[in-house]
């Protein structure tokens, strides 16, 4: 028996024999328990990690899908390359390398660089799994960049626009390392999101887990499992919605049963024009593996709160007309801005070409602008969930919190990841604060140098505001498996302080997005590297090289699709015109931080919501979301019962947002029943080998040919698909002109 299992033994006898106090960070104890088994209890120190590998193969990944889905924010219908695809390739590359490489061991600077240390390891994998997410993830900060140009015509250097893309994305690494003691290490801290990349991990390289211990059967191994999932999803996604038969990327059935109801049809129906209504999806990019990874009782909030939100909440706003919009063609779903002669609102409207700023204060008065009803419900739960989190966090878990900074010594002496991980130099709090600090001081030279004219304060604020959210933040990803944002806080409140000044209003909502979800980002690499027994220095180099390379790749991704002018008239026309400026034209992630910029900028919150009809969307939903935990917390404290802890308001109040696609709200809930409530508590022991397995082997053949579908003609004329992916072209024809009632957008 090896040194780490007497350990093991040793650390879980003691743990049966104490009687722990339940910690209230424990929604699930069942579920926690399964999952603890999911990663491993041994460790192998010896294993190469940060290697000459490594930075290969990490390197390659890196530009590759940052290049390819920064490309891809501009396709009409969005969709980005799974970082998986890194962790399926680079698995085979890394195997290679290891048998034919020949070994050179060189001394570089001081730094003893080996070029084929021995066989691949788990943690090189887990390594360029990550320089891979850091890639695929892109920055956020390219929206502001690629909004400013194509709608504000607004240029700024590309020395200033790397370092602001890269101040903003790095920023928040070392707020990261400020709470990692209480965020990582716990065990309570499960961060469910991570787990199938834990199982991924393991399932390649036969790293033994309590999950998969032989129990005297014959079973597949969990990468035979993987292969033939992979296999099977990307068979499936060819032959079927993805390629082949794409009708069966929507399945409107509402639509089908009232095809002579323009208003069930469109607006109830209908997934792209409407709440999507009893509508199914049979395409996995829809779904995705957090079906198959968040805990049920989160899946069955998220379900409630769309059936709520989506199917009952917005159409009566929209049949009574609650906020007195225009009529036709403004359709239910969409994320664009409305005049009351139903035109599009755009910047030029009220914006100065030169200053950038407000130039007619008096436009709101004469004519009126309108959201649609779901862009009003998304705004509504975006002002509720914010408070809901910290509200929930602080009555629920502040103890706990308190709790763990006077007993974490002693709890980590308990769990087994954390001697294992403590082998290992941590990253030292120095390197936090002096990454924080260079980082931030290059964000205010950039601010008050650049073109953007940022104030210095508002750089500040913008950081504060982000370490003070990113915990309760954090704390629901470690536990419901959520994530929340920072967009419309940020925006709400430099919108207060700045209105007007629309450009000034984007760049503070990069920042802050930017500065809270790259903190989470690194926080779940650390968790995966907790889970795996990666060296944390090692985490920690290889994620700040890599965003330090993904500024650049995504900048001159950009750069290289917006030199041709044909491309930013794409845009500019938002799909109207057939050819590829129907596939490349309406980029909803473009057009959603756009309308932002009016609403927030431009306009200013205080005039678009407190000045108009849409002022309950903020106070309704700013009180909803903090009345809500206390509410839930008073329920369980003096009714009792095992329901109220699963109840989380942060997402029982957070409905998808506006002028995406809202049919998967169905198929996400089956597949969730199927894999986290039937498999997990009647097959428990298939569960714990294969599922986590299984859902990213989907994911991995769905992404594997969406880029073989990228680069293929057409599919053939014969296919039965329907043109618009749900119908809603062939049902409303029979209504009068298609194109003045079912694209709202085409009328100016």
């Amino acid at each position: 028996m090896t040194a780490s299992e007497k350990h093991d033994d040793k650390s879980a006898a003691r743990v049966g024999n104490v009687e722990k106090e339940k910690s209230s960070f424990v929604v699930d104890e069942e579920f926690e328990k399964m999952v603890r088994d999911l990663a491993p209890t041994h460790d192998d120190s010896t294993a190469p990690s940060l290697t000459f590998r490594v930075w290969l193969l990490g390197t390659l990944f890196c530009v590759v899908l940052g290049w390819i889905n920064m490309l891809f924010t501009f396709r009409t219908n969005l969709f980005q390359v799974s970082s998986y695809v890194a962790t399926l390739v680079s698995y085979p590359m890394g195997v290679f390398l290891a048998k034919t490489l020949p070994r050179w061991r060189v001394n570089f600077l001081g730094i003893d660089i080996d070029t084929n240390p021995g066989p691949f390891s788990v943690k090189e994998h887990v390594l360029i799994g990550i320089f891979g997410t850091t890639g695929a993830g892109g920055v956020y900060a390219t929206y502001n960049l690629v909004v400013q140009e194509i709608y504000y015509d607004m240029h700024l250097n590309p020395v200033w626009c790397l370092a602001f893309l890269f101040a903003s994305s790095a920023l928040g690494f070392g707020i990261s390392g400020m709470c990692r003691k209480f965020l990582i290490r716990p065990a309570h801290m499960i961060w469910p999101t991570v787990l199938p990349q834990v199982a991924l991990y393991t399932a390649f390289h036969h790293v033994d887990t309590a999950a998969v211990k032989d129990d005297g059967k014959r079973h597949w191994s969990q990468l035979t499992m993987f292969g033939v999932g992979t296999a099977a999803m990307a068979a499936y996604q060819f032959f079927g919605p993805a390629y082949l038969m794409q009708m069966l990327q929507n399945l409107p059935l509402l639509c089908w049963l009232a095809p002579r109801s323009a208003k069930v049809a469109q607006q109830l129906g209908s997934p792209i024009y409407g709440v999507g209504m009893l509508a199914w999806t049979g395409d996995w990019s829809y779904i995705g593996s957090g079906s198959m990874s968040v805990p049920y009782w989160s899946a069955v909030n998220i379900f409630v709160c769309a059936i709520f939100f989506h199917w009952v909440v917005t159409p009566i706003i929209w049949q009574k007309n609650v906020f007195n919009a225009p009529p036709s063609p403004n359709a239910l779903n969409t994320s664009r801005l409305f005049t009351s002669q139903s035109k599009v609102f755009k910047a030029s409207d009220v914006i100065d070409k030169e200053t950038h700023k407000m130039i007619d204060s008096e436009f709101l008065k004469r004519a009126p602008i309108h959201m649609s009803p779901f862009f009003a419900v998304s705004y509504w739960a975006n002002f509720s969930t914010l408070p809901a989190a910290l509200v929930h966090t602080i009555t629920w878990y502040g103890k706990d919190i308190v709790a763990r900074f006077r007993m974490s010594q002693q709890e980590e002496e308990e769990d087994i990841h954390c001697k294992l991980i403590d082998v290992y130099p941590e990253v030292p709090n120095t390197w936090y604060y002096g990454f924080f600090a260079a980082t931030f001081i290059l964000m205010l030279v950039t601010g008050q140098f650049s073109e953007l004219a940022f104030p210095w304060w508002a750089t500040i604020f913008a950081t504060v505001l982000s370490a003070v959210s990113t915990i309760p933040i954090a704390v629901v990803l470690a536990t419901a498996g959520v994530a929340l944002y920072m967009n419309v806080i940020s925006q709400f409140l430099i919108g207060l302080i700045l209105p007007g000044e629309p450009i000034v209003m984007m760049a503070f909502k990069a920042l802050g997005v930017s500065v809270s979800s790259q903190c989470l980002q690194l926080l779940a690499d650390l968790k995966l590297g907790h889970y795996i027994k990666v060296p944390p220095r090692h985490v920690f180099i290889a994620q700040i090289t890599a965003q330090f390379m993904a500024a650049f790749v995504c900048y001159a991704s950009m750069r290289v699709y917006l030199s041709n002018p044909e491309h930013i008239q794409w845009v500019l026309d938002d799909g109207k015109k057939e050819g590829p400026g129907k596939v490349w034209g309406a980029s909803q992630s473009h057009n959603v931080y756009y309308s932002a910029s009016l609403i927030w900028g431009a306009v200013g919150p205080k005039r678009f919501f407190f000045d108009t009809q849409y002022s309950p969307v903020i106070w309704t939903g700013v009180i909803v979301g903090c009345i809500t935990p206390i509410i839930l917390k008073l329920a369980h404290t003096y009714i009792g019962g095992w329901i109220w802890p699963l109840i989380h308001p942060a997402l029982i109040l957070g409905p998808n947002g506006a002028g995406g696609n809202q049919g998967s709200t169905l198929s996400i809930f089956t597949v969730s029943t199927i894999f986290q409530f039937y498999m997990y508590r009647y097959r428990s022991g298939w569960w714990k080998r294969y599922n986590y397995v299984l859902a990213t082997a989907f994911d991995c053949g769905t992404a594997l040919i969406a880029l073989l579908v990228f680069v293929l003609p057409d599919p053939p004329g014969w296919i039965l698909s329907c043109p618009t992916g749900d119908c809603s072209e062939d049902i409303l024809s029979v209504q009068g002109d298609y194109q003045d009632w079912c694209h709202p957008l085409t009328a100016e």
